[in-house]
Formats: C-alpha cells, sequence, structure tokens
C-alpha cells in the first residue's frame, strides 16, 4: 500500500515535470520570436532625428528661407511642486497668461507645451529659475530675411518644419531631407540610455536650392507695388518680372499681404481680361502672316464708335477717321485691332495664341498654377474673333502674359518658364544644374523686331508716356479692362483692372514686366496713368544697382552725398487727431488713422524719418499690439530693414554693427520699455546664426543633472518615434 502510494508520488512529480519542461520548450522554441520581439518592445525605444531643412536662395546666394535654432518650454504638472505657482512664474517671463497656463496644467498633468519657439535669451532666463517638472527642448524656427516681400512665392512651413504652400511646398521633396533615428534603452527604473551597441541611422540634411528670383529686384517691385495700391486706393495689385533669353523668372510680388492661409501669389494662380495688353498678339500674327503693313492706312472713327461686326459696336478713346497700322497700336485704337483680327481670322489668331502659352498650363514649378481661359474656334461667336484681338472673351494669367512679351522680347522663340537654378547638397556642391530651355519659335527674327519697334513708340508718344526713363528705350504695351460684375451680369461700372506689360532695352530686351492694378479708385484708372508708373520705378531702380538685370557691373566707389529728402516727418505725439492731420497736410504727407482715441499715442515712421512727399504717416491713437506689453521686440533674423520697420512703433533707435541678417540684439527680446540707450543689432552676412565666444553668456544647454534641462527623452518628453 505504501509502495502504490510512493509509486503514484513520483507518477505525478514525472508528469509535473514533464509539463514544466513541456511549457519550458514550447516558450523558448515555439513562441522564442513573439517574446524576443515584446522584449525589444519594452528596453529599446528609437528616437526621431531631425534633419536640417535646407536653403532658399536666390540667383546671387543671398539667403531667402534658412532655419533658425530655437527653444520650446514643455511642462509635466505631474512633477511640480506647486502648479498654480509655477503657472504664475512662467507667465511673467513667457507674456502668458496665468488663469490659461494654470487650466492647462490641469487639463494635462502628464504633458503640455508651454510656448514654442522662444529666443535663447529668454531660454536662458527660463532655465535660470530651474522649476521643477519644467523642459527646455531645442527646436528650429524657419525664418525668411526678406520679411513680407517675397513671402506668397516662398511659402511657408508648419510648426513640424514640412512646407504648407509656395515653393516650400512644391520643393519639400529635397528640402526636408531624410530623418535619422537612435536606439535607447530602458532600465526597470524606466530611464532611457544609449548604448555603443545600439542601432543608429544618422539624418540626410535638405538640400539647398538656388531659385532664379533677384532678391533686390523683388523687394524692389514689392516697394513700389505696395505704394502704388496704398495711394490709388487699389484692391490688388500684381507683378511679375522675367529675364526674357532664359524664362527665368527674377520677381513675381503682390500686395497686399493676407494672412497665412489664405494667401497666395496671384501672379500664378489668378486669371483677369488682359484688355488692350493682348493686342502685341494679333499685331504678330498680322505681320508674321503678311496681312499688314507698319504704314498701311486703316479706316476707324471720327466718332470713336464703328461697327466692326455684325452687332458688335467698338469704341476708341481717340476719335480718328483713319489710322496707319503704327498709330493704331500707338494710340492702343480698339476698332483697328478689331479689324485686324478679323482679317486674320479665328483659326489663325487661336493658333498664335495657342502658340504664345494662353489657355494652358506653363508647367512651371509652383503649386496651384492656373491655365487661363481661352475657347476653341468652334464655340467662338460672330463678335469673338474681333473681341478676342481687343483683349476680350479671354482671360489670362500674369506669368502667361510675361511669357507672351517675353517672347516677342526674345526673337520670337518661346522659353520654358524656370524658378529653380541649382540644387546643392548640404556641404553646398551642386548636384544638379537647370539650364535654359526654348520650347517653340512662335513669330521670325523680322516680326519680332517690328512689333519691338512699334511698341518703342508706345512709350515714347503714344499711351504708355509715363513708363519712359530717361537714357534707355523702353517698350510696353497699356491695358485697361473693364470688370465683369457678377451682381448686374455684364461689365461693371467704374471696376477696372488696369495693367502695363513691357521690356527693356527695347533693342537688346533683358526685362520683361508685367504690372497689374486691380479696381483702382479715383479719377485716374488707365493703365498709362496707374501701372505704366510702377514699371518705370522699378527700372529707374534697377539701373542704380551695378550689378542688378538692367545694371552695368561697375561698381561705383565715390560718389556725392545723396541729396536730403524732401520731406522730413514731423513729431505727432499727443497732438489731437485733427492737428495732426493738418500738421501732415502742411509737409505735403498724408495721415492714416490706427484705432480710436483723441490723441497720437506713437506714429510711424517716427518724427525726423525722411521720406518722400505724399508718403502716408500712421498715426496711433492707440497703443499697437506689440506697444501695449512695453517689451522690446525679437529681432533675430529679420534684415536691417525689417529689423529698422519693427522698432519703428516702440520709438526705439537702432545702431547697426555689420551687414547682413539680424544674428543677436542687446538689450535682448522681452526688455521693458522704454530703454535708455539705443538696441545694438549685431549683423552678419548670409544669415549666420549667433554662436557666442569665450566669456559670453551661452544659450541654455540642457544636461542631466539640471531638472529644468533634463533630456526630455528620460521621461518620454518632446520626442517622437519612428515605427
Amino acid at each position: 500500500m505504501r509502495k502504490s502510494r510512493v509509486l503514484v508520488a513520483a507518477a505525478g512529480l514525472l508528469l509535473g515535470l514533464v509539463v514544466v519542461w513541456v511549457r519550458v520548450g514550447w516558450l523558448q522554441i515555439v513562441r522564442h520570436a513573439h517574446y524576443t520581439e515584446r522584449a525589444d518592445l519594452n528596453q529599446e525605444q528609437r528616437v526621431l532625428l531631425r534633419p536640417a531643412r535646407g536653403n532658399l536662395l536666390d540667383r546671387g546666394g543671398q539667403v531667402l528661407a534658412r532655419d533658425l535654432k530655437t527653444y520650446s518650454v514643455s511642462g509635466a504638472p505631474r512633477e511640480m511642486a506647486n502648479p498654480r505657482r509655477t503657472a504664475r512664474a512662467l507667465a511673467d517671463l513667457l507674456d502668458e497668461s496665468p488663469a490659461r497656463l494654470a487650466r492647462l496644467f490641469v487639463e494635462r498633468p502628464r504633458f503640455v507645451w508651454i510656448k514654442r519657439r522662444i529666443p535663447p535669451a529668454l531660454a536662458e532666463r527660463v532655465a535660470a529659475r530651474r522649476e521643477r517638472g519644467v523642459y527646455l527642448a531645442t527646436e528650429v524656427q524657419r525664418v525668411y530675411p526678406l520679411g513680407e516681400a517675397a513671402a506668397e512665392i516662398l511659402g511657408r512651413t508648419d510648426l513640424d518644419a514640412n512646407g504648407v504652400d509656395g515653393l516650400e511646398l512644391q520643393l519639400d521633396p529635397a528640402l526636408r531631407g531624410r530623418p535619422g533615428w537612435n536606439t535607447l534603452f530602458r532600465d526597470g527604473a524606466g530611464h532611457s540610455m544609449a548604448l555603443p551597441g545600439g542601432l543608429r541611422r544618422q539624418p540626410e540634411d535638405g538640400q539647398h536650392v538656388v531659385l532664379t528670383l533677384d532678391a533686390d529686384l523683388q523687394c524692389i517691385v514689392e516697394t513700389h507695388l505696395a505704394a502704388a495700391v496704398d495711394s490709388l486706393d487699389a484692391q490688388r495689385g500684381f507683378a511679375m518680372f522675367m529675364e526674357p533669353s532664359t524664362g527665368e523668372v527674377l520677381a513675381a510680388a503682390v500686395a497686399p499681404h493676407l494672412e497665412p492661409g489664405k494667401a497666395r501669389n496671384w501672379n500664378f494662380t489668378d486669371q483677369f481680361e488682359p484688355g488692350s495688353t493682348y493686342k502685341p498678339v494679333v499685331v504678330g500674327a498680322a505681320l508674321e502672316e503678311g496681312l499688314v503693313r507698319p504704314d498701311q492706312v486703316f479706316e476707324a472713327s471720327a466718332t470713336g464708335v464703328a461697327v466692326v461686326a455684325p452687332g458688335t459696336m467698338f469704341h476708341d478713346v481717340h476719335k480718328e477717321a483713319q489710322f496707319t497700322f503704327r498709330d493704331a497700336v500707338r494710340w492702343s485704337s480698339n476698332i483697328v485691332m478689331g479689324r485686324v483680327g478679323n482679317l486674320v481670322g479665328a483659326e489663325r489668331l487661336y493658333r498664335y495664341s495657342t502658340a504664345l502659352g494662353f489657355g494652358s498650363i506653363t508647367g512651371i514649378t509652383f503649386p496651384g498654377e492656373a491655365g487661363g481661359r481661352l475657347r476653341s474656334p468652334e464655340r467662338w461667336s460672330a463678335r469673338s474673333t474681333p473681341t478676342i484681338a481687343i483683349g476680350h472673351e479671354l482671360s489670362v494669367t500674369p506669368l502667361q502674359l510675361t511669357l507672351a512679351y517675353s517672347a516677342i522680347a526674345n526673337g520670337g522663340v518661346m522659353m520654358r518658364p524656370m524658378l529653380v537654378r541649382e540644387i546643392r547638397d548640404a556641404a553646398g556642391e551642386t548636384v544638379r544644374r537647370y539650364a535654359p530651355e526654348a520650347s517653340h519659335r512662335v513669330f521670325s527674327e523680322r516680326t519680332s523686331a517690328i512689333v519691338r519697334e512699334l511698341l518703342t513708340a508706345v512709350v515714347d508718344s503714344g499711351t504708355a508716356k509715363a513708363a519712359r526713363v530717361p537714357g534707355i528705350h523702353i517698350a510696353g504695351k497699356t491695358g485697361t479692362a473693364q470688370k465683369y460684375d457678377p451682381s448686374v451680369g455684364t461689365y461693371g461700372k467704374g471696376l477696372y483692372l488696369s495693367s502695363f506689360a513691357g521690356f527693356a532695352p527695347a533693342e537688346a530686351p533683358r526685362l520683361v514686366g508685367v504690372v497689374v492694378i486691380d479696381e483702382p479708385r479715383g479719377k485716374k484708372y488707365y493703365g498709362g496713368e496707374v501701372a505704366a508708373p510702377i514699371f518705370r520705378r522699378v527700372v529707374e531702380d534697377l539701373r542704380r544697382l551695378p550689378r542688378g538685370p538692367l545694371g552695368s557691373g561697375v561698381v561705383q566707389v565715390a560718389a556725392r552725398p545723396p541729396a536730403p529728402a524732401p520731406v522730413v516727418v514731423p513729431d505727432l505725439r499727443l497732438l489731437p487727431t485733427r492737428a495732426a492731420e493738418r500738421r501732415l497736410a502742411a509737409h505735403d504727407l498724408r495721415a492714416r488713422n490706427a484705432g480710436h482715441g483723441a490723441r497720437v499715442l506713437t506714429q510711424e515712421p517716427a518724427a525726423g524719418t525722411a521720406v518722400e512727399r505724399g508718403a502716408v504717416v500712421t498715426l496711433w491713437l492707440s497703443a499697437p499690439e506689440d506697444a501695449r506689453t512695453r517689451r522690446l521686440p525679437d529681432l533675430t533674423g529679420l534684415s536691417v530693414r525689417a529689423a529698422l520697420r519693427r522698432l519703428a512703433p516702440h520709438q526705439v533707435a537702432a545702431k547697426i554693427v555689420g551687414k547682413g541678417t539680424v544674428v543677436r540684439q542687446s538689450p535682448a527680446a522681452g526688455t521693458r520699455l522704454p530703454m535708455a540707450g539705443p538696441c545694438v543689432l549685431y549683423c552678419e552676412p548670409g544669415g549666420t546664426a549667433y554662436a557666442p565666444t569665450a566669456g559670453e553668456p551661452t544659450a541654455y544647454a540642457p544636461t542631466a543633472s539640471e531638472p529644468i534641462g533634463a533630456d526630455p527623452a528620460r521621461r518620454g518628453l518632446a520626442q517622437e518615434r519612428t515605427p
């Protein structure tokens, strides 16, 4: 009996051992891969390493967009000794609402972004407080040294450094680079550490892209365009300039500038009826087909009204019984151009129009390009041919119109438009170069020369005399088109779109430009009065640049001091509004009131600034938003011009050290105003980021021994994982 019990016990023990060994074998052999994977997930952490985004450069190498090192403040409210006290302390430093921070700390106890992208000087002040549960993480901010001048063509990036519009979006695959990753190992306490044997992939920084844009020309065009839109009280304006022999876009400016998310570059995305600026198309077609001669006489109308097609009545501003073809172009005769359109015919007019790129997209490297509207001849009515000949019943983009004039300026050869010149790697070595490419020939050399001669006469003694520049021949054509008003179902009364298209020098064109002003208000609305002067001012400024598109290449090293500006802005502070306006009027200046109040608190430009007659002075009747904080703004990453513009409303004097982009300022951003002395702006060419030298205070660098700067990866904060 006892022996049988022993056997049963032994058998049970043996069976238990067998079960254990079978289970061990199952786990070690069959389920080995599963549990190895689970162990890796629990012990390893793959941390994303962001690459540096590539720069955007203009044709001369000037930086148009680059990354600037900044810091972001995050918090773990659970670790804070007193979240309410911490909220009050950080709110004072970061100019935030204490109630808002306290509410965020309650709603998100594990992790919360407190403020992102603060300058290094402010990060140092946050680090100096050594608040428990508050962390700093390094981030980059995309900065644009030209400010708003090129905002709509360059585009912007989001907080994660992804392009969202403009060239930043179009060129995002080249600019963003390839992210890397690093493997960290976690111990039982949850601490992360990097081991020498851990897997790692280095990030590949983004490529630099050299654009065809000319930064100087872009700023010049934007300045004159914005001034014209403001003085004419127009709805908007846009202008594009191009090098005709290569098809390279040199500038594409718009005014006014809309807020991010709504802004777009209308030179590429919007279309309009060109009006008389389209007439060189029918002029070139008629000359190329041998249907007209420059001195051939055409019937017009002494009354300024004539029937050009059945049921189609055309009007001329210049009332003459007849015009030579040359004078018809010079004085922009609708009647003669309509008759010439009938001579050319629908099929040939359509063929030359499409050959010049109208009615289809150009394929340029820019998102959202519009293709215009040009119906096929089978959909034209009896009045369509003469109407299209004078620039109606079709719509074009400024880019298409600029390309068409470039073909005339380039001897009849159509070029493919370009926005990108080169792509360089992170080390600056060229990896791809884009060469100008001719598309096809539209007109012969002889026809192009005749059209250039006719367009030169338009500027010399015709409707575009306001575009004349002493010492250089300009060729061009004005346009004044009525706008369609959907509320009445026809062309609106008093709604005009004024334009000028031209090139310089007329005998050997190096610059083609199109300027459009949408809905100018007032007595002046003709293209020759509104748009042509803008082209003239741009050309005049360009001729002063030794290495610009129209420069001689000779650098002037000595010159007479410039003549003083005709008007100095008076001091208007604390004056009643009407008194300030009267004082400005006495100086031939105009006032623009901002805010509400009985007296002027501050002004822009500041008192003593030299400006042109007729300039606008903004009178702040209530404090500007920046001024209400009474703190010095952050100026790092801005051009000198943009930095001075930011300082003007604060009535802060500036001292410039160096040239180029502001890389550091003293006192630091956030300093309380007013200040006793000037704000010193340290600038470097090319926008090099500031690196402190020995003995200077350095930006905060997190270390493992400091709770305020502890590596966020150790607590799983401010880090990203790859799958």
